[in-house]
């Protein structure tokens, strides 16, 4: 890195941070905004219930097959170009998800996915290229604005699906607005910036040895494994809550509509944490206090879902929430920390979002057949909190003060 890169602060470059905000933005809202209008889309679109429950379970798995390949898209067509297409194929795909039958939904679910992956992998790298004093910062702004629209996609879409003839059709297209504004602001970077996109070409090819060994090494990493398994057992927790937290809810009395606002408020809980915890972390050389903060969280929080007792059911969603935002954002952070290059950046980004969503997917499978098998939660919750220890047992080595290159 040159004295240029360790020189750049967010002062005049207010431009390409509201980019990167806008990008964030589309990254969850058309996953979540989804299911509050699932039962509409089985309705037009004639599904049954097994094609509809794998309406959220193809974008993890494409992003779990996507993730590994964008380290070589980024190279060859630099990291701002990448994210520029994949925003163009992101608005594709939401058009043409609303366009007609079951068909065109899959597909554009499909392509959803994909640009979904490549924005998911190269913004921690982005993030570190152009404003290396300030990782934690932005790394939190971005993933601040992840969760706040990914709970505004969950408590929008219902509503918005009633504002007009067209149902759910709208609901979904209108994070679409949103993907547009990140392509101009996109785009007026990617005109105004040649220079700056030219050394972040010029930088990969200086460092594509160590990148490329990095590729090579990266699957024999121990540091590597436990960045990408704390990422997975955190979006597994994540992705399970958001499938079967209402239903848990129900069980304990609480009625379905309120079950819904409850689930919209684990994930506005997680918005403070997202902006502060890579803050803290980009402040240390060691994270391993935060990762015992999250998994103190994690455990009281899902205890408390044992109760029957409103107030306590309460408190826990809420004690989820947070460390579920602390622990997402702190992976985004450490994406960037544990990499001493972007490129390096951009391969562990890659792993560990292709093992994490893999590890993810598995989630909601597990606590359905649980649930099935003994016509209970209990067994779920036990399996939640035997996930918040993965994310203890992986968290403490991916939080060590060590990059990959050296590892």
């Amino acid at each position: 890195m040159t004295n240029d890169m360790y020189s750049r602060t967010l002062s005049g470059r207010w431009g390409i941070l509201f980019a990167i905000i806008f990008v964030a933005s589309t990254l969850r809202a058309p996953l979540t905004a989804v299911g509050p209008v699932i039962d509409q889309i089985k309705s037009a679109l004639s599904l049954n219930n097994s094609l509809a429950g794998s309406l959220t379970t193809i974008p993890l798995l494409i992003f779990a097959v996507v993730s590994p390949f964008v380290s070589r898209i980024a190279k060859r067509f630099t990291i701002p170009r990448t994210v520029l297409w994949a925003m163009l194929l992101l608005v594709l795909a939401l058009i043409l998800r609303v366009l007609g039958g079951a068909p065109l939904f899959i597909m554009g679910t499909i392509l959803m996915g994909i640009a979904i992956a490549i924005g998911n992998v190269l913004m921690p790298s982005f993030v570190k290229w152009m404003f290396p004093l300030q990782i934690g910062l932005v790394t939190g702004l971005y993933t601040a604005t992840m969760n706040l629209t990914a709970g505004l996609g969950g408590g929008l879409s219902y509503p918005l699906s009633r504002l007009t003839q067209f149902g759910f059709r709208f609901s979904l297209i209108f994070w679409g607005c949103f993907g547009i504004i990140a392509i101009v602001l996109w785009l007026i970077y990617i005109s105004g910036g040649k220079r700056e996109s030219n050394r972040t070409t010029t930088q990969s090819t200086d460092t594509a040895s160590i990148k490329e060994e990095a590729q090579v090494q990266i699957l024999k990493s121990k540091l590597a494994w436990s960045v990408a398994l704390l990422m997975g057992f955190q979006s597994m927790i994540f992705y399970t809550l958001v499938t079967w937290l209402p239903s848990i809810l129900v069980s304990r009395g609480i009625s379905p509509s309120s079950a819904g606002y409850l689930l919209m408020l684990n994930q506005f809980c997680q918005v403070p944490m997202t902006l502060i915890f890579p803050i803290l972390a980009g402040r240390v050389k060691n994270q391993r206090h935060l990762i015992y903060t999250i998994c103190v969280l994690y455990l009281i929080g899902f205890s408390m879902f044992f109760s029957h007792v409103y107030t306590l059911l309460i408190v826990g969603i809420v004690l989820v929430g947070a460390a579920t935002g602390a622990c997402f954002s702190l992976c985004m952070a450490l994406f960037s920390m544990r990499a001493r290059t972007h490129d390096g950046s951009v391969s562990l980004s890659g792993f560990g979002q292709s093992v994490g969503y893999i590890v993810a997917a598995i989630g909601p499978l597990i606590i359905g057949v649980l649930h099935d098998m003994t016509h209970a939660w209990t067994t779920a919750i036990i399996a939640f909190l035997v996930m918040a220890l993965g994310c203890l047992v992986f968290g403490v080595k991916a939080a060590s003060n060590e990059v990959i290159e050296d590892n």
